[in-house]
């Protein structure tokens, strides 16, 4: 249904007293004068456990195996004094935004999907300094949809991603020239301190009436946005504070918002 993880079969094993045990009485008694008795109340309990363990995964209920194996990683302490180049390579969704404070945070989206579970990678010298977001091994039953992020706005930000039909919100960042490949949806606040962005993919851009954006490339825009020599210009009665490149044979799609 794309909501419940096939990881479900596991937590149905560790509850086999109460799912597969069931199911074996009805085998062996399946010639005895109380069979339909056994079998209807083993279909009784059986809709019961099956509904109680569909809600508990909409919920992350922390008593079924699936949620019991760490899925979140943080790191607040990352320091001013240095600048962060963030590199993400899945083949799959990234829902991305920022936080207060310094440093990051990782999650599961907890859906179904090929991605498996993210570990974090730091440098500890040079400037700026790697943050390597990686898949760890994870069992094809336990794979999600994809990763929530979430990066400090104190801290200055490179950012070199690829990823799927992912959700990214750029606003209350700082961020050095970046690189987003892929496909999905960005938003672009008025908040957002960036000077350059790479696009090379397919993407719908919605972008702030406050920030004022210089397109280089090819795409697709507002009717009301200028054609000028250096390009396109969302707003040609401000200077522009973000320029944005877009790869030859990318498809993109500007929106105001």
């Amino acid at each position: 249904m794309g909501y419940l993880r096939p990881s479900i079969i596991y937590d149905y094993l560790d509850y086999w007293p109460l799912t597969i045990f069931p199911i074996s009485l009805v085998v062996i008694f399946r010639n005895s004068k109380f069979k339909e008795v056994l079998t209807n109340f083993v279909n009784i309990l059986l809709i019961i456990i099956v509904t109680i363990f569909s809600i508990a995964h909409l919920f992350d209920s922390k008593f079924l195996s699936t949620y019991q194996n760490e899925s979140f990683y943080k790191n607040y302490n990352l320091s001013d004094s240095f600048q962060y180049k963030l590199l993400i390579d899945i083949d799959g969704k990234l829902n991305f935004s920022s936080s207060n404070g310094f440093g990051y945070s990782v999650d599961i989206i907890d859906r179904p999907g090929k991605v498996g579970y993210p570990e974090s990678i730091e440098t500890l010298v040079g400037n700026p300094r790697a943050v390597i977001f990686r898949e760890i091994e994870t069992s094809n039953l336990f794979k999600v949809e994809g990763w929530n992020i979430r990066l400090g706005e104190k801290n200055l930000w490179e950012l070199d991603i690829f990823s799927v039909d992912s959700k990214i919100y750029f606003d209350n960042l700082n961020l050095l020239p970046s690189k987003l490949s892929g496909t999905g949806e960005i938003f672009l606040g008025d908040n957002l301190k960036m000077e350059n962005l790479i696009i090379s993919g397919n993407y719908e851009i919605t972008v702030s009436d406050k920030l004022s954006i210089l397109i280089i490339g090819q795409a697709e825009t507002p009717e009301d946005w200028l054609e000028a020599t250096v390009g396109i210009l969302n707003l040609p009665e401000e200077t522009y504070t973000l320029v944005i490149e877009i790869i030859d044979g990318s498809q993109v799609l500007f929106k105001d918002g």
